[in-house]
């Protein structure tokens, strides 16, 4: 079960969002850069103004941000996008080796 979850890229991907957002919380990411602008889907969803008033209902976490607090969905939301690329990396994974079989 270990040897599985240490093989599958959503365990990477779900481990690099949690380092990402503690990057972003201790403010090495004070803009919000790596956070969501290099994060596709996030960032084609925050140009909707219906998304980021929704990401702004939620609880706010202090942070080392220029805006000083950011809110606990756009956490959630970063940390679902990641794992969202890590089952489409770990599908295209298992199409390549079931093919080449």
């Amino acid at each position: 079960m270990i040897k599985k979850c240490l093989k599958s890229f959503t365990f990477y991907f779900m481990l690099l969002s949690i380092l990402l957002i503690y990057a972003e919380l201790t403010g090495g990411d004070p803009k919000h850069i790596v956070l969501i602008h290099f994060n596709v889907i996030l960032k084609y969803l925050y140009r909707l103004d219906w998304f980021r008033s929704l990401m702004a209902t939620g609880y706010a976490v202090k942070s080392n941000t220029l805006i000083g607090e950011t809110s606990i969905y756009l956490y959630i939301a970063h940390f679902l996008t990641f794992i969202l690329y890590g089952l489409c990396f770990d599908g295209l994974k298992n199409l390549f080796v079931k093919l080449s079989r």
